[in-house]
C-alpha cells in the first residue's frame, strides 16, 4: 500500500510539462511501471495523479454504479471526464493535458509555480493561487474538523449512512 508523502514547489514549462519531484519518483518506483492517471479532483480546483493500480481500484468502484440510474451515470461521467493516462519522459517530466491545466488554474510558463503534494495513495497538483486560497487563508477551525473526522473514523456507519 502506498503512502505518498511530501509537498513540493515546482514550475510548469511553456509546453505544460513539470519536472516531477525526485522524492516522489522514488516513492513511486514500484508502481511507476504500471503508469499513472491524472484527473480533476471532485471537490477542489486541483488535479489528482493516481498510480495506475490505485486508479484501477477507483475505477472498480465506479463499475458498481448502475448504468440505468441517471444520477449514477452523471456522477460517473463527471468523475471520469478528463481522466488521462500519463507517464514521465526520460528526463522525469510529466506533461499535463491542457484541458486539465485550465480546470486547475495552472498556466504554462516558468513563472507559474505549482504545488505537488503526496496524499497517501494519490498525489494532488495545485496552482499556487488555488493552494494558497485553500490552505494559507483557510480560516476554518482545523481542530473542530479533526474532531468531526475522528468521530467518523471511530463510527464508520456515520460515513456510509448505515447507522442512521
Amino acid at each position: 500500500m502506498l503512502n505518498l508523502l511530501g509537498e513540493h514547489r515546482c514550475k510548469v514549462d511553456s509546453k505544460g510539462r513539470l519536472m516531477f519531484p525526485a522524492k516522489l519518483r522514488k516513492q513511486l518506483e514500484e508502481t511507476m511501471r504500471h503508469g499513472l492517471v491524472i484527473n480533476r479532483d471532485i471537490f477542489e480546483k486541483c488535479l489528482v495523479l493516481y498510480p495506475k493500480p490505485e486508479w484501477d481500484r477507483v475505477n472498480a468502484e465506479m463499475s458498481r454504479l448502475s448504468r440505468y440510474n441517471r444520477e449514477h451515470q452523471l456522477f460517473q461521467r463527471k468523475f471520469m471526464m478528463g481522466a488521462s493516462g500519463v507517464e514521465l519522459d526520460k528526463t522525469g517530466r510529466l506533461l499535463i493535458p491542457s484541458i486539465l491545466m485550465e480546470f486547475a488554474g495552472i498556466e504554462a510558463g516558468d513563472k507559474n509555480d505549482i504545488i505537488i503534494s503526496g496524499l497517501g495513495e494519490k498525489i494532488e497538483i495545485w496552482s499556487l493561487e488555488n493552494y494558497n486560497k485553500q490552505f494559507m487563508s483557510d480560516e476554518s477551525d482545523f481542530a473542530s474538523l479533526a474532531e468531526k473526522v475522528r468521530k467518523d473514523i471511530e463510527d464508520p456507519g456515520r460515513i456510509t449512512g448505515f447507522n442512521n
